[in-house]
């Protein structure tokens, strides 16, 4: 693999490499902090390991280019070759520290300025409006809804757009974890019900806006400019989406921002509007599930089980208080 990023970045760049280091963190790309003898001197080197439109290369392209148009602080893209898996992308490495790594550094009151900015931050990607619900794929494309269709025979029922295209989507991964056999009918019937009680607090009548869709602070960079931080970059794109804005709040939530009162006034108050705990906390529900397919896909039983464990767990709590 270092051969090929010499070749790449002699070919993309004209600049030779001094230097490659393995990125390990997360769960998705193979990725490599580069350094050169040349302008930019460092950036990352991204390589694709789906072929599939809604998560590709192409994709992340485009909703790049998205925010940048819209003043949110994303990398520069030097170069991209979308072709599969073999496609690559060099990136701007990113200026500032990562959140999740200074977080536990911080003063509360510095843990709220942050939080704050947090919130205008994901008010600021919640404006940018799109065509439909789903999946966002290569060129801005949407991967919605084209359910199969008889005839008309009568009057057209109904339905919730958001709440089909997030079930739909939500039964994709449960569909494949149950597969595997790993999930008792037990725990799987008392989830369903319990979903199945709560969907009007899912439920969501405004329009398609764009989703990070992996919003963590491992993914938020941040600066200290006197005695506060500014947000100065935002990254990893492959997981956006056009849905409803509390499912961006899911990963903040898993993160511990809702538990804490302080940081989820902060929160609200960057964001300009009360975030709907309930609808976010079902959200990261329903999106562990699909979290545990994905590691077990991956060979991490352990991580997997642990997960369905900790879902059952909250879930057997939601019906000894009633649901």
């Amino acid at each position: 693999m270092e051969e090929r990023i010499h070749e790449i970045i002699k070919q993309e760049l004209n600049a030779k490499v001094l230097e490659v280091k393995r990125i390990n963190e997360g769960y998705s790309h193979y990725m490599y902090d580069v350094k050169m003898d040349t302008t930019p001197y460092e950036m990352i080197i991204r390589f694709s390991n789906n072929k599939r439109k809604d998560v590709n290369l192409g994709k992340e392209e485009f909703v790049i280019n998205l925010l940048k148009e819209n003043d949110i602080p994303v990398p520069k893209i030097y170069a991209i070759k979308k072709e599969g898996c073999e496609g690559y992308i060099l990136l701007e490495k990113v200026k500032g520290e990562r959140l999740d790594i200074i977080w536990g550094s911080l003063s509360d009151e510095n843990k709220k300025q942050v939080t704050e900015k947090i919130g205008e931050l994901l008010a600021r990607i919640h404006k940018i409006e799109l065509k439909e619900f789903g999946m966002i794929e290569e060129g801005g494309e949407i991967r919605s809804d084209e359910a199969f269709k008889f005839r008309k025979v009568g009057e057209e029922l109904l339905f919730s757009p958001f709440l089909r295209q997030r079930l739909m989507d939500f039964f994709e991964d449960v569909s494949r974890l149950l597969s595997y056999k790993t999930i008792s009918p037990e725990f799987f019937s008392k989830f369903i019900l319990y979903l199945t009680k709560n969907l009007e607090k899912i439920e969501y009548k405004g329009k398609p806006v764009l989703n990070h869709g992996d919003f963590i602070p491992g993914h938020i960079f941040v600066e200290k400019k006197g005695n506060e931080y500014e947000i100065v970059g935002l990254i990893d794109f492959e997981f956006a989406l056009a849905y409803a804005p509390e499912y961006d709040f899911l990963k903040l939530h898993r993160a511990g921002f809702f538990e804490n009162p302080e940081l989820k006034k902060a929160l609200e108050e960057g964001y300009g509007r009360e975030v709907d705990g309930n609808a976010v906390e079902i959200h990261r529900l329903m999106r562990d599930l699909g979290f545990a397919w994905a590691v077990l896909e991956a060979g991490n039983k352990e991580l997997s089980d642990k997960t369905l464990k900790d879902i059952e767990g909250k879930i057997n709590k939601k019906f000894n208080e009633g649901i």
